[in-house]
């Protein structure tokens, strides 16, 4: 008898070690697409593209100035996160992970609500509850406290690359008028042989660095996300 209740507490501290091995290892992709981060990096990647650039700088240094956008962004919402449940996982005051993310969950949710808000995200929002099967009644949309988690994050990570796109298309818009330009007066030359790509890269640098290219846009999105947060 004693063996059987010792196995069951064995099996039950398995599983249960087993859930938080599993949860530990899915948080950080969820806490990823519950920020800022997609929208940044991906918008990076746009205007590394449009530079013409290649993979130069790395995907390393894009991902890493990516990160310290978002928290540079995010500061106080990522703050009252770890203050509000992820402090204690980390501590070991809260075993189940669980109850640390019913503590962080509120303020990632007010700023992914205030995210949708501001840049117009209603749509993909309803969108998703219709995917899910819920009823959208456009005279009266349900609440913040209505919608669920499980519904919220989908909708803002589809809205985040939706907001880097239409960045990322204004950022391209300069270069390629430089590449069209460089074309055209290729062609009216006659030098046909000569790779566009060759007279518009330094042009396109030069350009990017007289206006000091990367802090203009890392200070835009960081305020675009500022700005959101703060209404």
């Amino acid at each position: 008898m004693n063996g059987d209740a010792a196995l069951s507490q064995a099996l039950a501290g398995g599983a249960s070690l087993a859930g938080t091995a599993v949860a530990v290892a899915v948080l950080p992709a969820v806490l990823v697409l519950c920020t800022s981060f997609p929208r940044i990096l991906l918008t990076l990647g746009i205007l590394r593209q449009g530079l013409g650039l290649g993979s130069v700088p790395g995907g390393l240094v894009v991902t890493g100035l990516a990160a310290v956008l978002t928290f540079a962004a995010m500061g106080p919402t990522l703050e009252a996160s770890w203050s509000g449940g992820l402090r204690s996982l980390a501590q070991g005051s809260v075993k189940d992970p669980t109850v640390a993310w019913q503590g962080a969950e509120r303020p990632l949710r007010d700023f992914m609500f205030d995210q949708l808000e501001k840049s117009g995200g209603g749509a993909t929002l309803n969108r998703v509850l219709q995917a899910r099967g819920v009823t959208v009644d456009p005279d009266a949309p349900p609440t913040r406290r209505e919608i669920t988690t499980g519904t919220l994050v989908p909708a803002f990570a589809l809205n985040e690359l939706r907001v880097a796109c239409m960045l990322g298309f204004k950022v391209l818009l300069p270069f390629l008028a430089i590449d069209l330009a460089v074309a055209a007066t290729l062609a009216s030359l006659g030098m046909f042989m000569t790779p566009p790509q060759m007279v518009s890269l330094p042009l396109k640098l030069m350009l990017f660095v007289a206006v000091d290219g990367w802090a203009m846009v890392s200070a835009g999105l960081v305020s675009g996300i500022v700005q959101g947060a703060a209404t």
